[in-house]
């Protein structure tokens, strides 16, 4: 069984709806959806109704303060903790998908029972925040200049039971005895999970890096040549936060072109 993980945060809910509308580019199927929010459930489905492509069969949801994460307050850090907590709890092998990246091609994101990472370029410098953290934490950095923080990673439950065990068992000490959660939002699960995998099993995963334009403010929509694109991200904002009619017309636009 894979089981995807979404957080939802407030004002995301129409981003989610693009990103759960393009299931069918992915490989294997994801069999499950656990949504994550501070939302009301009827809220979500409310909203979510009005999006045909988006299969609500197979979607669990959970409030955020269901989770016993005292001293994770700060939002940067929770929805992390969060993500951690399913990883620990949930008897299957993962997908965390953010509400802000969806495929518009075939994704096969296991390959022979193996893991497929999406990554960029190292460029900025909260990645070098973020890998000191995770020297940190498993004693180890990047094997290569890539970053694991694409918002799309599969993860196979046996990788994270040995990385808890790496963490000496107890995810939640060890991550809060690096440095207090402060402004400087040195935790990424992205990079801590990817580096990990890079370092300890390096045969047993493969990485490929994404063919996307970039794609900021609605209006570039139909302007930016996606005949080589695999994936859609929204970096920044009017694209995170959308409008209801921002998503109906992202959705129908790539169902039209890739029909």
């Amino acid at each position: 069984m894979i089981t995807r993980i979404m957080m939802i945060g407030p004002g995301r809910l129409n981003d989610a709806c693009c990103a759960l509308s393009f299931d069918e580019f992915l490989s294997p199927v994801i069999d499950q959806t656990v949504i994550v929010s501070p939302l009301s459930s009827d809220n979500i489905q409310t909203t979510f109704s009005q999006f045909p492509h988006i299969d609500q069969s197979k979607l669990i949801f959970k409030k955020d303060s269901e989770f016993d994460l005292p001293g994770w307050d700060d939002n940067w850090y929770k929805q992390q903790g969060l993500k951690f907590s399913l990883l620990d709890s949930l008897d299957s092998d993962i997908v965390i998908q953010d509400c802000d990246v969806f495929y518009i091609k075939p994704w096969q994101y296991m390959q022979n029972g193996h893991p497929v990472f999406r990554t960029e370029d190292v460029w900025n410098d909260h990645h070098a925040v973020y890998e000191q953290a995770v020297k940190q934490l498993i004693g180890a950095g990047r094997v290569s200049n890539e970053s694991y923080v694409t918002e799309f990673m599969p993860y196979l439950k046996q990788d994270w039971i040995e990385l808890k065990q790496k963490l000496g068992g107890d995810w939640k000490t060890a991550i809060e005895s690096v440095a207090p959660f402060d402004n400087t939002k040195w935790l990424s699960e992205y990079e801590l999970l990817g580096i990990y995998k890079s370092v300890f099993d390096p045969d047993n995963y493969h990485y490929i890096k994404d063919q996307m334009p970039i794609f900021q403010h609605i209006e570039q929509l139909e302007t930016l040549d996606w005949s080589n694109a695999n994936v859609v991200k929204f970096k920044a904002r009017p694209l995170k936060g959308m409008r209801e009619q921002d998503a109906h017309r992202i959705i129908d636009y790539f169902k039209r072109i890739t029909a």
